[in-house]
């Protein structure tokens, strides 16, 4: 009946027009809702300016004054001195990422203090006399002596931030020529060098003939030459020195494997006190250094020693030296602190393997004893006189804590990376109970906040490499802003690097921690997100029971309209 065709067209109507409805609005609203609300957070980062750290050049300044104590050099030797050293000093320098600038200031001295020089029979007291006008940080004091002065004969750097120079009868090339070689091979360090001096300690001559200090990576002899670069190279030197760190855990080990033959004491909290805490203090405004001690019994090294003549007892070669590490390290306790651990050992050989020796390449013995192990410590084996023949056991021994604790403490430079260049005809002062001179502090310091700079802008280009690379991880606001933060802080050393030699313990640290707590921040970790063929296994499931009968609705919807549109086109 035309009634009830009407009526049953009518509700196919009523049925299409709601599925199409009811797929318009999944399609319109609710694919966008749900993509919305199923997308991963990334907030937006700075990957170019990231990306373009790596050329990033941090430049310093270094003031030089002049002081002129010759008074046969007249005004326009000084001012033609001037010229030669600005010439000579950014004239042979190879431009790194990171460089100095120098400002260089000639002047005469006064009637006093010539005469005051001149009077002056030592070099301490000469040091100490031009001690405090420059004292600040990367400046220096170059004084130019009379060549008669009875104290200075040669280019000498003294302790604080001075060199004295001899000059009568010598050229203005010459003096600018010595003066540029000592500012670049010994206070800034600009050319590295070809062999460590370890310098004295506590008024010990320590160098490298009377200590020659065995590196497993043998980094002491023939050091490399290297350039302050962004990304430091893997030389000797930076092998063997550690890495910047708020603080430094020292551990003193006496190690005895036979206490029933010898009662050995040592006196290291009054060896600490003396030797190491100068060390301490003078450090104390970049880093902490927290010393423990222990004594361990019966434990030796396994490493069997080789059988010398017999009078010189037993001997390790320099290939035996790594193998005895292992042995003392499972003994030495658990280390449960955030910094890193050096370990200074002093080993007591057994009455069986004593006198017990190191021996060099060319077979002759350490005069030390001792040898060190790069980012670990160092090993001293002490000989002890053997218990006499009937004598009642143990016998009581005393360790020499002042010949230990400078090889310890030359040790601890090394480690440390305060080394001095050896230079052919500069004398440089013994550090006496410095320890540390003021210009090595400032070699370190340089050398440290570039360490930092480089570690976090690495820390940041490989933060921003993961996230390019897997695309679904979630970066939070707090995530962008510590990388943002890093970002800015770089670019700010960038334009003030002198200022943050002060206060390297503060400013650059606090980047690395940016920078690493960015790039560990446990919002990236793989288990918050899905890799992309894990969520198809997720959404079909969900999906596709809803999705096949709206689209088959669609498509039936599709037909009844294309039918309608043939039935009008009929009729019309």
């Amino acid at each position: 009946m035309p009634g009830e065709d009407a009526s049953e067209d009518k509700d196919k109507s009523i049925q299409h027009i709601a599925a199409i409805s009811f797929g318009v609005i999944c399609i319109v609203i609710g694919i966008p809702l749900w993509w919305k609300t199923t997308e991963v957070y990334r907030v937006s980062l700075p990957y170019s300016e990231i990306a373009e750290l790596s050329n990033t050049k941090f430049q310093f300044t270094v003031d030089i004054d002049v002081l002129n104590l010759e008074t046969s050099w007249t005004d326009k030797d000084l001012t033609d001195l001037s010229k030669l050293l600005k010439a000579n000093l950014d004239g042979d320098r190879k431009q790194g990422a990171i460089f100095p600038k120098y400002r260089v200031t000639v002047r005469q001295g006064g009637e006093n203090q010539i005469s005051d020089a001149n009077s002056i029979k030592t070099l301490t007291e000469l040091d100490e006399y031009f001690h405090g006008e420059e004292s600040t940080i990367n400046k220096y004091m170059i004084v130019l002596l009379p060549s008669n002065n009875a104290v200075v004969k040669v280019p000498t750097v003294g302790n604080y931030r001075a060199v004295f120079l001899p000059v009568r009868n010598v050229d203005l090339k010459t003096v600018s020529t010595k003066i540029t070689g000592v500012l670049h091979d010994v206070l800034i360090r600009e050319k590295g060098g070809q062999n460590t001096n370890v310098s004295s300690v506590n008024g010990c001559a320590i160098n490298n003939t009377d200590v020659p200090i065995f590196v497993f990576c043998y980094c002491i002899r023939e050091e490399k030459q290297r350039s302050f670069v962004i990304f430091l190279k893997l030389d000797k030197e930076s092998m063997r020195s550690l890495h910047y760190h708020q603080g430094y855990d020292l551990l003193f080990t006496l190690v005895n494997p036979q206490p029933d033959i010898l009662n050995v004491d040592w006196s290291i909290k009054e060896a600490i006190a003396a030797y190491l805490n100068p060390l301490a203090n003078q450090l104390s405004e970049y880093i902490s250094l927290d010393t423990k001690s222990q004594m361990i019994f019966f434990t030796g090294l396994r490493r069997k020693p080789k059988k010398g003549s017999e009078d010189s007892g037993y001997y390790y070669e320099e290939k035996d030296l790594p193998h005895t590490i292992n042995p003392l390290e499972a003994k030495l306790g658990s280390h449960a602190s955030n910094n890193p651990m050096l370990n200074f050992i002093v080993y007591i050989p057994s009455r069986d393997q004593s006198p017990l020796h190191i021996v060099d390449k060319n077979g002759k013995p350490v005069k030390t004893n001792s040898f060190l192990s790069p980012q670990w410590g160092g090993i001293v084996i002490l000989n002890l006189p053997s218990p006499p023949p009937n004598s009642s056991l143990p016998v009581h021994a005393e360790v020499d804590m002042k010949t230990v604790m400078e090889v310890f403490l030359t040790q601890l430079r090394l480690l440390m990376d305060f080394s001095v260049q050896e230079v052919k005809d500069v004398k440089v002062r013994e550090v006496e109970n410095l320890v540390i001179r003021e210009w090595e502090l400032d070699n370190w310091l340089r050398k440290k906040c570039t360490e930092n700079l480089a570690t976090s802008i690495s820390t940041l280009q490989s933060l921003t490499a993961l996230l390019e690379g897997i695309s679904n991880i979630v970066i939070q606001d707090d995530i962008g802003q510590q990388v943002e933060n890093a970002v800015n802080g770089i670019k700010e050393k960038q334009v003030n690097f002198k200022y943050i030699l002060l206060y390297i313990d503060i400013y650059t640290k606090h980047i690395i921690l940016l920078s690493e707590k960015a790039f560990f921040d446990p919002s990236l970790l793989e288990l918050l997100y899905f890799p992309e063929d894990q969520k198809f296994a997720i959404y079909i499931p969900l999906f596709l029971p809803i999705g096949l009968p709206i689209l088959g609705s669609l498509f039936k919807a599709y037909k009844w309209i294309k039918s309608k549109r043939k039935q009008k086109l009929k009729t019309d």
